[in-house]
């Protein structure tokens, strides 16, 4: 377990750097330097349109690689499934390539009239999803090898800094912004050379293919599972994106993606705790499967449902409260700030997400894992059907409407799901009292009156009052309240060591 540990713990700094440079790269840096239509594109469509692309071009070889290499342990054995990796993604890649070709008119005939920039750079997302493709590739190869740290560092830190530093040769007129397109395809290939290195450095680079895997016994599970893995990780890959995908077609095209990035990612920082809780409780979850307790399963349910909701809540209401003040900051507010309803749609959504617990953690470790790509695919269908009726209508309020709406309706009956099936459902009274807790303090936020002024220490001291306000009715409201054990645990543990190292400083 140490090697698990170590690695685990550094890949989620390196995570949680690469979050902050991205955010910062998002907020302030793209923000500044380039207008909102190239910002739609750089930032919007660049590098969302290969991911997309890329899910489909895999053929599930990174899942399968994960499931599968435990039957490839031998020198011989390791080369067959490196040579597997290599070259399935090519006849994914091929097939990617010859149906974008042959979609081109209908591509161009839904970007062209609000989008040009998107029709300019038609050919260069062959070369990003190709790149993305094999980055992804060996970050899988790198994985199995129980080495996340380095992959991790080189494509959540590496290409997001080398995407900084190209946007400022840009914006002091070193390089035009065509150039700095061909330069985000020049990082991926980058990034691929330094995962061949470090492969190389780890002993587990092959120069000479094998294509021995063909008559590997497990090949035509592989093959089977791979085609189910697709099914899903197109969904997957497609939900976080689709608004990004639909805008760029619709009146104000690139514009209006860019103001629904930013506002977007602004709420997405909402979602970050609950991966933590995921990774914690997913395993516990397929244990007490394993043991039929579902009992247990209920309990997780039941808190992790109320501790998300909680931590949700607490951050929605500290960028709500604040978020006059959050897009006066950043460069060019008084484009962005029209995204303001965006912010508190997109975050509602994630706070109903996580206020219905692990539901698919639930439903993938179960005997009814399969209804999980069911839902996924529903999902997928909502969201593109409300985005296609609303985005027309309000542009990219209608965007965040459509991903509020379409998780609402997905979490519902999900949940209703595991409640017929399993007979456990996520709500409890401690729930209810989060809702009162959280009309107390908003209530009490709308009493404070904006600043009047767009100074920048008025605005500080104006967030400094409101985040106290919040967290003392909300969070106090939760200690005092008792509403969730495991956070007034955390509570009592943090003031008795704060009083421990008073007591000791004073002695």
């Amino acid at each position: 377990m140490g090697i698990i540990i170590r690695q685990g713990f550094k890949s989620s700094i390196v995570t949680y750097i690469g979050v902050l440079i991205g955010m910062f790269n998002m907020l302030i840096l793209y923000n500044r330097f380039l207008s909102q239509e190239q910002l739609g594109l750089y930032a919007s469509t660049l590098l969302t349109f290969p991911i997309i692309y890329m899910s489909l071009s895999l053929l599930g070889v990174p899942s399968v690689a994960v499931r599968f290499h435990s039957q490839f342990q031998d020198e011989g054995a390791r080369r067959q499934l490196f040579t597997f990796l290599l070259v399935t993604p090519l006849v994914g890649l091929t097939a990617f390539v010859l149906l974008y070709l042959l979609f081109k008119p209908l591509y161009l005939d839904f970007y062209m009239d609000h989008s040009p920039l998107l029709v300019r750079y038609y050919y260069v997302f062959i070369p990003l999803t190709v790149g993305m493709v094999y980055l992804s590739v060996l970050e899988a190869y790198s994985r199995i090898s129980l080495r996340i740290a380095v992959p991790s560092l080189i494509r959540e830190v590496g290409l997001r800094l080398f995407n900084s530093v190209i946007v400022l040769l840009f914006g002091y007129h070193f390089i035009t912004f065509d150039q700095m397109v061909s330069m985000t395809i020049v990082s991926y290939a980058l990034a691929i050379l330094f995962m061949l290195y470090y492969i190389h450095r780890q002993g587990r680079l092959y120069t000479r293919l094998d294509f021995g895997f063909v008559r590997h016994p497990a090949f035509r599970e592989m093959y089977r599972y791979g085609l189910w893995v697709l099914m899903g990780g197109a969904s997957a890959a497609l939900l976080p994106h689709i608004e990004k995908v639909l805008l760029p077609g619709f009146e104000g095209g690139l514009g209006n993606t860019a103001i629904f990035d930013i506002a977007s990612r602004i709420a997405l920082v909402i979602a970050i705790p609950r991966n933590s809780i995921v990774m914690i409780s997913a395993p516990i979850i397929s244990e007490a499967y394993q043991r039929n307790d579902i009992q247990h399963i209920d309990t997780i349910y039941k808190k992790s449902s109320l501790n998300l909701f909680i931590i949700g809540s607490f951050l929605l209401l500290g960028i709500w409260g604040n978020i006059d003040s959050i897009f006066t900051l950043i460069p060019k507010s008084e484009i962005y700030a029209q995204g303001k309803w965006v912010v508190l749609l997109i975050g509602l959504g994630r706070v109903v997400d996580m206020m219905t617990g692990l539901n698919s953690e639930i439903l993938v470790n179960s005997k009814y894992y399969r209804y999980d790509i069911f839902f996924m695919i529903l999902f997928t269908g909502l969201l593109l059907v409300s985005n296609l009726f609303l985005i027309p209508r309000y542009g990219y309020n209608g965007a965040a409407a459509a991903a509020f709406l379409s998780v609402l309706i997905y979490n519902i009956l999900k949940l209703l799901f595991i409640r017929q099936k399993m007979h456990i459902q996520p709500f409890t009274v401690g729930t209810l009292k989060v809702v009162v807790l959280i009309l107390v303090t908003y209530l009490v936020l709308q009493l404070i009156p904006a600043p009047a002024t767009r100074e920048l220490i008025p605005i500080l001291l104006d967030m400094a009052l409101r985040s106290v306000l919040i967290t003392v009715l909300f969070g106090g409201g939760i200690i005092f309240w008792n509403v969730s054990e495991d956070i007034s645990a955390a509570f009592r543990k943090v003031k008795e060591i704060a009083l421990n190292t008073l007591y000791k400083s004073r002695s």
